[in-house]
């Protein structure tokens, strides 16, 4: 075992131990203490690793029971029984028909072409790219699909120094896109079907397009600052055009669209087309959207690939990960954690303007993310209280949930996140690296969400 893992076996099981000897008088019950241990040691777990992520996540389910943070094993694995965890699913298949067709390929040499060669143009390219994919399917599939890419493009660089300085710039910048892409759409990640299920519960329907006209201006605005800040902090190496030909060639674009990937664009487009529908026809539900258009990936004679290629297509990580989060988010919830955590954290008046609001709650989450570095077990963890503590202020609840989503949802201080991760294993920079653009690029959306959500809730009538 490296030396991490077994520290974090040691901080987790003496976690465990000690959450024993908390007294009650700190404000939580016996049952809310054990959850609160439970979800610390849990996190520990995640970020040191000494199991695998996804078994560490399917052992927390026991130790919920065995520690009395809920009844019964059915309660314990409530998470795994939401809708959103389906849509994780779907999400996944879609982006093996993208990978299975020259479709990614096709956009980013058009966005090349459109942008040309030069290597700051080739990263704003590769960043959009990952941001428009990422907008529709999940982050950690959209960056999984463009890993490789960005892999066989640094091979371009002759240069080894070069291509280790541009590597970072590159591999630090794909995350991040991918990530802020995903706040485009409510189909851009589970994180936003979060929110929007919590709004829902206070009787507040945010639809597709309304959705879009929140996020979208923030991600266009938080991407052009990520690419600018990578650029500058990291400086990636000039490449001879000829090169960054010679590279297009090399993604094999067929020049006419072949049939399977007419196909796939075709899904797709109808996906997009029926999600946005769903902003007035209420039963064209994302996830039931979804889960149809996945069908149509499969029917016999045109089949993208097959059953057993999108099992292993999957990455069950994310899919326990989340899972699991949103079982202890139920659990902080109904022992009280949620609220003695809000009760903390907030006071009982704010009089503050709504801008200055978003800026909090925005701020707090990502002061909380630094500790938690996970936004499913934030969002699973403040939503309800939050949702409480709009009518406690006089205000509405989007006002506190979107910033909450919206900077949970962007995860990159650290490469301790699945999505990060993704490209940290790559080799190509340090944990200390990102920080040098990410706690910069936070700020940047953390302005933009500050100045725009409440805008825009009034524009859409929320406020």
């Amino acid at each position: 075992m490296k030396k991490s893992q077994i520290i974090g076996a040691f901080l987790s099981i003496l976690i465990l131990i000690g959450m024993h000897f908390v007294p009650e008088s700190i404000g939580l019950s016996r049952a809310g203490i054990h959850t609160l241990g439970v979800l610390i040691a849990v996190i520990l777990a995640l970020v040191l690793e000494p199991l695998p992520l996804g078994v560490t996540c399917m052992l927390a389910i026991p130790l919920m029971v065995v520690f009395g943070v809920t009844p019964n094993i059915s309660q314990a694995l409530s998470g795994y029984t939401h809708y959103i965890l389906f849509f994780v699913l779907v999400s996944f298949g879609i982006s093996e028909a993208i990978a299975r067709v020259p479709l990614s390929n096709r956009l980013l040499a058009l966005l090349i072409k459109l942008f040309g060669t030069k290597t700051q143009n080739i990263l704003f390219a590769f960043m959009l790219c990952a941001a428009l994919l990422s907008s529709i399917m999940s982050n950690v599939a959209t960056t999984a699909v463009l890993v490789s890419v960005v892999l066989n493009f640094l091979n371009v660089y002759r240069d080894q120094t070069e291509r280790r300085r541009s590597g970072k710039a590159f591999m630090i910048g794909l995350p991040i896109a991918s990530m802020i892409g995903g706040m485009m759409t409510p189909a851009g990640s589970p994180l936003n079907m979060l929110g929007i299920d919590f709004l829902e519960s206070a009787g507040i329907r945010i639809s597709f397009i309304q959705w879009m006209g929140i996020g979208i201006p923030v991600a266009l605005v938080s991407l052009l600052a990520a690419w600018k800040i990578t650029m500058a902090v990291f400086k990636p190496a000039e490449i001879d055009p000829d090169c960054i030909k010679n590279y297009i060639q090399t993604l094999d674009i067929p020049d006419k669209l072949t049939f399977k990937e007419k196909y796939v664009g075709i899904v797709i487009s109808a996906l997009f087309i029926l999600w946005v529908l769903s902003s007035w026809f209420p039963v064209l539900n994302i996830t039931v959207v979804g889960m149809i258009g996945f069908a149509f990936l499969f029917i016999p004679g045109v089949e993208i690939f097959t059953w057993k290629d999108y099992c292993r297509c999957v990455s069950w990580t994310s899919f326990f990960l989340i899972g699991t989060m949103m079982s202890l988010g139920n659990a902080l919830s109904t022992n009280g954690v949620s609220t003695w955590l809000v009760d903390l954290l907030f006071s009982s008046q704010m009089n503050l303007s709504a801008h200055l609001i978003a800026a909090l709650i925005g701020l707090i989450t990502f002061l909380l993310l630094i500790p938690i570095p996970i936004g499913p077990a934030l969002i699973t963890m403040l939503g309800g209280p939050l949702v409480s503590v709009a009518s406690v202020w006089g205000v509405s609840p989007a006002l506190l949930i979107l910033p909450l989503v919206i900077c949970a949802s962007c995860c990159f201080l650290l490469p301790l996140d699945t999505v990060p991760l993704l490209t940290y294993s790559t080799g190509y920079y340090k944990m200390m690296d990102m920080p040098k653009v990410s706690a910069f690029i936070q700020i940047v959306i953390l302005i933009c969400v500050a100045i725009w959500v409440p805008i825009a809730l009034r524009v859409f009538g929320f406020m």
